[in-house]
């Protein structure tokens, strides 16, 4: 029985109101971690300055990067490519993307880009997870 030996009933009841409303600022938070694209989303800042994860997006200095995964490298007709990237001839699959976002200078020789690439894996698997899946 839930009553108290000085407070009865009304006291038994604030006690445990107390207990739990205590206990709800002492448990841990529960929020969930992002998922891989929610991550990708937040290093896709550093993206934005020259390119949109959608096809609508105005014109920027590089080419949009909607439906990426699975497109011929420099295949958009309506963007001028530099020679370098009209001379690839690879589809761009997660391998592909994974070793550009390392180190683009590296991977196609001859780029004029100020981007220098993203060191760490866990990194490029997030951003490559967000232009698979790009998320608001």
């Amino acid at each position: 029985m839930l009553t108290a030996r000085r407070g009865g009933l009304p006291g038994a009841i604030a006690m445990a109101a107390a207990a739990l409303f205590g206990a709800a600022f002492l448990s841990p938070a529960t929020a969930e971690p992002p998922t891989p694209a929610e991550a990708g989303r937040k290093l896709f800042i550093r993206c934005v300055a020259c390119h949109a994860v959608s096809a609508d997006a105005p014109p920027r200095t590089g080419p949009h990067l909607a439906g990426i995964v699975g497109r011929k490298v420099a295949s958009l007709p309506d963007f001028a490519y530099s020679d370098a990237m009209r001379a690839q001839s690879h589809i761009w699959d997660e391998t592909q993307l994974d070793r550009w976002l390392q180190q683009p200078q590296a991977e196609i020789p001859g780029l004029c880009l100020p981007f220098r690439g993203f060191p760490k894996p866990e990194d490029r698997k997030a951003l490559i997870a967000y232009l698979k899946h790009p998320v608001p």
